[in-house]
């Protein structure tokens, strides 16, 4: 039986398409998913259940205790938070403290974090990594005084949520 010998052009070919794939899986893909432009596929699979545990809690929370607020006032919170929060050159720390003080009860705490959503880090203008919740956004952006001021802020209005 007779084998066919590949041609010189056709094993080009084959490198060629060998280095390309080699250099999309070992260099392209690890750096676009460093940079946020494509998401890691475990970490879609975590997005997923932290989206279900944050459902769960606020919807726990808001059936065993009545917000203070709306929905659309605690959304006007969170945008504020995030505009305090999302610009690293242009850090409002000390509003971010007052907005997180403002909930009286972990329904107020589970809305906010509801509306808060999946937000974009910006730096310097630019996204920077995934999304995040807020309890990862505050704890990104926020120093650890000024997560023991919300934090107690919390415990003394008997808030069981702490960042």
């Amino acid at each position: 039986m007779a084998t066919k010998k590949i041609s010189a052009d056709t094993q080009k070919l084959l490198i060629y398409a060998a280095v390309i794939g080699g250099g999309y899986f070992l260099v392209l893909k690890p750096l676009l998913i460093k940079l946020g432009i494509m998401q890691d596929p475990a970490l879609a699979l975590q997005d997923a259940a932290q989206s279900q545990n944050i459902t769960d809690y606020v919807s726990s929370a808001v059936a065993s205790q009545k917000p203070t607020k709306s929905r659309g006032e605690w959304q006007l919170i969170a945008d504020s938070l995030y505009t305090d929060l999302s610009q690293i050159v242009r850090n409002n720390r000390s509003d971010a403290v007052y907005q997180l003080a403002r909930p009286q009860n972990d329904a107020d705490v589970a809305l906010l974090i509801d509306t808060f959503g999946q937000r974009q880090q910006n730096w310097f203008g630019f996204s920077a990594g995934g999304t995040q919740t807020l309890p990862a956004f505050v704890a990104q952006n926020l120093t650890s005084s000024d997560l023991d001021v919300v934090n107690n802020n919390y415990q003394r209005k008997g808030i069981k949520f702490r960042f």
